[in-house]
């Protein structure tokens, strides 16, 4: 398996949209857009005047974190509703697709691992000349360069499932974009980009528990 610096001395990150599979639409079988639901609940100013006193990037900070936990708990829904869904029609013939998407749950993780970020690049921060430290902010410049290249790609393609996802990034550009890309890669895993978003990660976590195993017992 490839370190991140091995993953990272290949080209440069996939800019295809290409779908290897149908993304499953959830909507005509639950009788509800769980997406665009979400997009039309969220109030990016509902928080606004609890943090006016708070420096300016703090501000941005729990703003964004803000929208990574709602991201969460959006797909955590959507999964919950499928679940019971699939049980409810286990002959449909969206049944075999629904499985698959439903298999996703085992990579999406807790809700506490998106808070616990910070603490990582807070670590990185201190100790910089460490490699780890290193390669852990360097990951975190290159999922910001991806998340701003994908948020313009979806201002592009407004009827697109995966740009409607992306639109609740628009107001809030991630402080932790690993967070929010995490997210739709495991949304959208049939999109050409997300493999690499999953890959990055992992090789990663799989650095830090070979070097600072000790990070991993605090950050997930």
């Amino acid at each position: 398996m490839k370190s991140l610096d091995e993953l990272l001395k290949g080209p440069e990150f996939v800019k295809s949209d290409r779908l290897t599979e149908p993304i499953l639409c959830s909507a005509p079988l639950l009788g509800t857009d769980i997406w665009q639901e979400a997009i039309d609940r969220y109030d990016p100013l509902a928080e606004a005047e609890l943090q006016s006193t708070l420096p300016l990037e703090q501000q941005q900070y729990r703003a964004d974190l803000r929208i990574d936990l709602y991201l969460h708990d959006t797909l955590a829904r959507e999964f919950e509703l499928l679940a019971v869904w699939i049980w409810e029609n286990p002959n449909h013939p969206a049944t075999a697709q629904v499985e698959s998407f439903l298999k996703r749950r085992e990579q999406f993780g807790e809700r506490s691992q998106i808070e616990r970020q910070e603490r990582l690049f807070l670590w990185a921060q201190k100790n910089e000349p460490d490699k780890i430290a290193a390669s852990i902010l360097g990951w975190r410049l290159l999922c910001q360069d991806l998340a701003e290249w994908l948020l313009d790609w979806a201002s592009q393609r407004p009827q697109d499932p995966r740009g409607q996802h992306i639109r609740l990034w628009q107001d809030s550009r991630g402080f932790y974009p690993q967070n929010r890309l995490r997210i739709w890669a495991i949304r959208f895993l049939e999109d050409a980009r997300a493999p690499q978003i999953l890959a990055w990660e992992k090789a990663m976590y799989r650095e830090i528990f070979d070097i600072h195993p000790e990070l991993l017992t605090v950050t997930r």
